[in-house]
């Protein structure tokens, strides 16, 4: 045999003896089956809309409560659903309370488990009519209503439970199914705890659980909340774990205090989700709507415990009866307990209360569009901790045909520090734009400023706003890049009361600041932007090819005045800064204000220009004052 044949031959046995070594391997284990449990078959129940299946509930929880505990307890499984509507709730007399309802499925410790519907239009789990919620006579039955104040005495509560309950659970997804806490039809008693009624009646509660998906759910006319997240997972806002708490294309709506609350969680998303009409469900026996505060649609309050890393993405906050937003941070002293906080393209609403109200740190908003005031912002200690808003559109919209809420679009009257807009955009059409005066309330701080990056403000209105006070009032603001006040459409120039827009006030004697680059454009007509305190236009350390610029278009005025006796208005330009009068505008240095040019003051042809005898003007270096010889030397008629 020559030597190419042996080579051939060694090879054709190397590759016979590899490919029986892969015959011969052990097959891949196979995933393991998935158990799969159907409500009606296997646990009795009848989803006839009239029979109440609340035992066929408790046996399907029952069952994977069990299982979990077994062997099997990680291997996937499957509660189906079929389509009907499941009637269910039972109240029992509890051994420290009147009627306390029982929960319809409480899972505690299931894992990889998922509980599907065959849609949230076909497959409905209801509560029954005539339920009772609130403070009874235990004695007589009849609804009780306790004297105002706190009250909690369980011998008079009724509560009605919790629809899914989800207790120390891992990878649980409930899909496609509506869960109907039936609101209109209760039995509603007096107050219980201390404001409405603030007993357990809620459409899902995760406590303890990570992984736990909603997909396509409507859990709607609750009693009290439609979703509550109270998890203690988390060791502290350091924490790095993530609980993968995950809420999509579902709504949480009509629901008597929350639409959600998230009382302690470390990762939250919900993406395309509605938490809104809060406190709306007329209930027939009440004959007006189960209104418990504070009654929004999603409320961040972290309970013992701390609240970060959320997202919402496209998400509803819409016409609720209490804020759309809110989280509020106790008074005193108190450590940070929120951080991460993301709103992204979602839209807040409000007509009869607050778009928002957010007082804790790490709040941002992305995108959005806040109709209806917006108040407070968070008094940050740090950067991380300011409330910010990046590309938001405010606006004073109706719904429905009602108005949105607000004598203002952004009201924040020394509530915080350092809140930033960028690339933000105002339209007040019916109220003022912004009132904003920073938390710096014993000494000029700088750290305090609201900063506007690249902003538009539409003054939309004939005249000024109803509510009394200024248009716009910003204590101490900071503009960089372009900002511009102007009309919106369909305003007409001159027309109505004239307007008044403020820099300054003396409860944060923080100066009005113009960086450079950037420029700021006065072009609302009949409008008149009041200096009160100091206007630095490119003040500080500026690069050579930078400049700021501030113009007064034709029909506005930019007048400086004293904010009290013995104050001084001050207007300084810097050396890259100048100060454009437009024809039709006008620049207006009532008593006591002082100019500093250090850069140019420009007049130009057919602008006003009023000089009272005790205003100073004087210039530094190679500063200078362009004053027009067709300027007019008077103060405009149509802005007092």
């Amino acid at each position: 045999m020559d030597i190419k044949s042996a080579n051939r031959r060694a090879a054709t046995l190397l590759a016979g003896a590899g490919l029986l070594l892969v015959v011969g391997a052990r097959p891949a284990p196979r995933p393991p089956a998935v158990l799969r449990k159907d409500l009606k078959r296997d646990f009795g129940a009848l989803g006839d809309g009239r029979t109440n299946d609340q035992a066929a509930f408790a046996r399907a929880a029952a069952f994977f409560n069990q299982r979990a505990q077994g062997p099997d307890g990680a291997v996937p499984a499957v509660l189906f659903v079929p389509r009907g509507v499941y009637v269910v709730g039972r109240q029992a007399p509890g051994p420290n309370g009147y009627r306390w309802g029982d929960d319809v499925l409480p899972l505690v410790g299931c894992r990889n488990l998922t509980i599907a519907g065959q849609d949230s239009g076909r497959t409905e789990i209801r509560y029954a009519a005539g339920l009772r919620y609130g403070s009874f006579d235990p004695a007589t039955g009849r609804a009780f209503q306790p004297p105002p104040g706190y009250f909690t005495d369980r011998a008079y509560a009724a509560s009605g439970g919790t629809c899914v309950r989800l207790e120390r659970c891992e990878n649980v997804v409930v899909a496609d199914l509506a869960l109907n806490g039936n609101s209109p039809r209760l039995a509603l008693g007096g107050a219980w705890g201390d404001t409405g009624i603030q007993l357990p009646f809620d459409g899902v509660f995760v406590t303890g659980s990570r992984g736990v998906t909603l997909r396509r759910v409507a859990v709607h006319h609750f009693g009290r909340d439609g979703v509550q997240v109270l998890n203690h997972l988390a060791t502290g806002l350091a924490d790095p774990a993530r609980e993968n708490i995950r809420f999509e294309n579902s709504t949480f709506d009509y629901n008597g205090r929350q639409g959600l609350s998230l009382t302690g969680v470390h990762g939250f998303r919900a993406d395309n989700c509605s938490f809104s009409h809060t406190a709306r469900a007329r209930n027939a026996g009440l004959g007006r709507a189960l209104f418990s505060n504070p009654a929004a649609g999603v409320d961040v309050e972290p309970e013992g415990g701390t609240v970060a890393h959320l997202a919402f993405v496209g998400c509803r906050f819409v016409d609720n009866g209490g804020q759309g937003l809110v989280s509020d941070r106790p008074a005193g002293p108190h450590p940070p307990a929120t951080a991460d906080v993301r709103l992204v393209d979602c839209t807040l609403w409000g007509t009869t209360n607050w778009s928002a109200w957010v007082t804790q740190p790490g709040f941002s908003f992305e995108n959005c569009r806040v109709y209806g005031a917006f108040v407070h912002g968070c008094a940050a200690a740090t950067a991380a901790e300011a409330t910010r808003f990046t590309g938001c559109t405010f606006a004073d919209r109706p719904y429905a045909g009602r108005p949105a809420l607000g004598p203002g679009l952004l009201l924040s009257d020394g509530h915080a520090r350092g809140l930033r807009f960028d690339g933000c955009r105002f339209e007040a059409a019916h109220g003022a734009l912004l009132r904003a005066v920073p938390l710096a309330a014993a000494a000029a701080d700088s750290a305090a400023a609201f900063h506007f990056r690249g902003c538009t403000f539409e003054w939309r209105a004939l005249g000024a706003p109803a509510a009394a006070g200024p248009a716009l009032l910003l204590a101490g603001p900071v503009f960089s890049e372009t900002t511009v006040l102007r009309n919106g459409p369909g305003t007409k120039g001159g027309a109505g009361a004239p307007v008044t827009f403020v820099l300054g006030d003396a409860r944060a004697p923080l100066p009005a600041v113009l960086r450079a680059p950037g420029r700021l454009e006065l072009r609302v007509r009949g409008a008149g932007t009041l200096v009160r305190g100091r206007f630095d236009v490119a003040w500080g350390p500026v690069l050579p090819t930078d400049s700021a610029r501030v113009v007064v278009g034709a029909g506005h005025a930019l007048a400086l005045a004293a904010a009290a006796p013995g104050d001084t208005a001050t207007l300084y330009l810097g050396p890259n800064a100048r100060l454009v009068i437009e024809r039709g505008g006008a620049l207006e240095l009532r008593r006591y204000a002082q100019v500093v040019v250090a850069g140019q003051l420009v007049v130009e042809p057919g602008a006003y220009y009023a000089h009272d005898p005790l205003a100073t003007v004087r210039t530094e270096g190679r500063g200078e004052v362009l004053v027009s010889p067709a300027a007019v030397l008077v103060a405009p008629p149509a802005v007092r």
